[in-house]
């Protein structure tokens, strides 16, 4: 049975059987794609297998169900701080719920390697890391952020805006719509994406926090746990 070679990077994993493993792997070229780890606990080297490490892959072409067969690392992305690690379930855990299975999505595979762990070593604002991440993810799976008007130069700094999930941001016209809401100053910084000048990044990932869950319906983002 002839193999494939892929570039991948391990998204998550769940037991299957005492032995084996099914992996849901973000490749370049093929995009998400579930591999059986078959017997693979029985193997010395199967710790290999982990989050955050760029490997190289063969596996089978078998149905929708290939068999993982030969693996080495190629680049091992270290996690420097132990808290950044809950950021990269995070980020995996979107990955894992939003993009398609078996479909080729190359330019996220380049963002999550190199605008996400790539950036996380040198990092000296893990939100800002994180918040641009999810500005682009979302652009790449077809929400990107907007403006109602379409026009950032009607937004006026001394105003505050919140999101309207079909037409984007809005200035807010009552109590209700503050909470959650952003200024006009800072929302400038945000749509330009000069995150370094946002004066209250919270307040900009709780609004994408939010878009993330209503795109999700009635399924949680489980990860959001763990910065309660």
């Amino acid at each position: 049975m002839k193999n494939t070679f892929e570039n991948s990077f391990i998204i998550h994993s769940r037991d299957y059987t005492e032995t084996s493993i099914i992996f849901e792997v973000l490749t370049e070229n093929r995009g998400l794609i579930t591999l059986l780890g078959k017997g693979i606990k029985k193997k010395k080297d199967f710790s290999t297998l982990q989050p955050f490490k760029e490997l190289k892959l063969t596996f089978s072409k078998k149905s929708n169900f290939p068999i993982l067969a030969k693996y080495e690392i190629s680049q091992d992305f270290k996690i420097p701080k132990s808290n950044y690690l809950l950021f990269g379930i995070y980020i995996n855990e979107l990955i894992h719920k939003f993009v398609p299975q078996y479909e080729p999505c190359q330019t996220i595979y380049n963002l999550y390697k190199k605008q996400f762990l790539n950036t996380l070593a040198n990092t000296e604002n893990i939100n800002i890391t994180i918040l641009n991440f999810e500005i682009l993810f979302l652009k790449e799976i077809g929400y990107e952020i907007s403006i109602a008007d379409s026009h950032i130069e009607n937004i006026e700094n001394n105003l505050n805006y919140y999101y309207d999930y079909e037409i984007g941001f809005k200035e807010v016209k009552n109590k209700l719509d503050l909470s959650g809401s952003i200024n006009g100053k800072n929302l400038k910084f945000l749509m330009e994406n000069n995150l370094e000048s946002l004066t209250d990044i919270s307040k900009a990932r709780l609004i994408i926090k939010n878009i993330f869950q209503r795109l999700l319906g009635e399924k949680k983002i489980k990860s959001y746990e763990l910065f309660d």
